[in-house]
């Protein structure tokens, strides 16, 4: 009758590891080992960005405004602390190709709740942040303008900067 129990156990011990079985005369345990362990798993984002500025454009004679385009900040991942800046330069007077004393006074405005403002520079912290620009040239610049074409060039700067409070 031994040899028959033994068996047994023999064949349920097979059949249903890791359970543990226990038989009154002979006690056979079977368990398995399990380690806790922690792993990290980290990823690091360097500051990306994508803005968008304004290109050439044109205004028509006796024109007093004409929209110049948008700032847009199409894509940002930015830390906490930092922000885009967007600043432009210009000394803000169309030049007349054959008559380098002729001007023609022009501002560039930034539209938003408030209303118009002369735009020097703008900071952005998220995607989707825009900034909608305007010429201006007053009635009577545009009077006193010689027959001519006329241009400027406008230079934005694209910055990663500390944000300003």
């Amino acid at each position: 009758m031994m040899k028959k129990r033994s068996i047994r156990t023999g064949i349920l011990f097979a059949l249903l590891t890791p359970v543990l079985l226990i038989c009154a005369e002979n006690p056979i345990y079977a368990a398995t080992t399990q380690t806790a362990g922690s792993a990290t798993v980290s990823y690091h984002v360097d500051p990306a960005y994508q803005v968008t500025i304004p290109v050439d454009t044109s205004m028509r004679f006796n024109e007093t405004e004409t929209s110049y385009g948008n700032i847009v900040v199409e894509q940002a991942q930015i830390e906490d602390g930092k922000c885009i800046q967007v600043s432009l330069l210009s000394d803000l007077n169309l030049k007349n190709s054959n008559n380098s004393k002729a001007v023609i006074p022009y501002q560039i405005l930034a539209q938003d709740e408030a209303g118009s403002r002369p735009f020097t520079s703008a900071q952005y912290t998220k995607a989707g942040e825009e900034t909608p620009l305007t010429i201006a040239i007053k009635k009577e610049d545009w009077k006193k303008a010689a027959a001519g074409e006329y241009a400027d060039t406008v230079t934005f700067t694209i910055s990663y900067v500390d944000k300003s409070e």
